[in-house]
């Protein structure tokens, strides 16, 4: 991943030295700036939603979250695929995610994969849970997409929150896809299996 970010990098450096040589230092000192500047802008809004989440967690209420969507998880995910400790965590991600705090959501499904790798019998490989929740976290459902409207906010925009109905639309489409897909080549991978065990 770091290649692919240094590529574009110095590609990005080159295009502008070939074009516009005097404009180099100067927007590579304004996007820092503004990099910073939105860093320190959602530090708030994720600080405010970690601590949250942290709060769910030690008051046990994370359990009653991990309850109320254990019917969607299992039938995402299947019944027995999850310990209680990795249901937890993926019913947590998936609460950060709803809320639009991917940020947030990022450790809890670190956490996850953890939980989920501590009952892999084939410590090198990776399990379908493993792939549903990634699937499910890059796309995910978000009812309150509160990072965009953050940064919407802070940049001047006279209605943030105008992008909800658009973000739940898309969003739902998106991961709805993403679970799809994962099913689909589940199904073609074990039928591979299937015929390489018959051979």
């Amino acid at each position: 991943m770091n290649k692919i970010w240094i590529c574009l990098f110095v590609s990005s450096i080159l295009a502008i030295c070939l074009s516009e040589p005097s404009k180099v230092l100067t927007g590579l000192l304004s996007a820092s700036n503004s990099a910073v500047k939105l860093s320190f802008e959602l530090c708030a809004i994720y600080a405010i939603w970690i601590g949250l989440f942290s709060i769910l967690e030690q008051s046990g209420l994370s359990k009653k979250v991990s309850k109320l969507l254990s019917p969607i998880i299992n039938k995402i995910f299947g019944k027995n695929n999850l310990s209680e400790e990795s249901r937890k965590y993926v019913s947590m991600n998936m609460s950060a995610n709803l809320l639009g705090m991917s940020g947030a959501a990022t450790p809890l499904g670190i956490k996850a994969i953890e939980s989920m790798q501590k009952d892999n019998t084939k410590k090198d490989t990776i399990t379908f849970p493993m792939i549903m929740l990634i699937a499910i976290s890059c796309s995910s459902i978000q009812i309150l997409p509160t990072s965009i409207i953050g940064m919407l906010s802070n940049a001047g925009s006279k209605n943030p929150s105008g992008i909800i109905l658009p973000s739940i639309l898309c969003s739902i489409l998106s991961t709805t896809i993403a679970i799809l897909l994962v099913y689909i080549f589940h199904f073609i991978s074990k039928k591979i299996k299937g015929k390489k065990g018959q051979l």
